[in-house]
């Protein structure tokens, strides 16, 4: 039988201020997102990830990474991959927002 872990306790008094700059943890913290999503390997990424992010922007980013992570991760399960292998992400050079468009004559 599963063991649920408790609730941990409240440790900030207030809200997140979304708007704040990042802190050198949390651009650190950014780091490893972008090593998850691929984009490590892009040249001097990850000496300007996050300088100029705020904390929502940062949080939207590392969900992301995670999400895609994750769902690659999944994928490569699926296509059979043996579950020993490390997924290695590639960076992503277009959004996903929006349907690929198809040119039909």
């Amino acid at each position: 039988m599963c063991k649920q872990l408790p609730i941990p306790t409240r440790i900030r008094k207030s809200e997140p201020n979304e708007d704040a700059k990042l802190t050198e943890f949390q651009q650190e913290l950014l780091q490893l997102a972008a090593v998850l999503k691929g984009e490590d390997t892009l040249t001097s990424y990850l000496e300007k990830i996050g300088k100029e992010m705020t904390v929502k922007q940062g949080n939207d980013y590392m969900e992301d990474a995670v999400k895609r992570f994750l769902e690659a991760g999944l994928h490569a399960s699926r296509m059979g991959v043996d579950e020993e292998q490390i997924v290695q992400m590639r960076p992503s050079l277009t959004t996903r927002t929006s349907k690929p468009t198809t040119n039909q004559p």
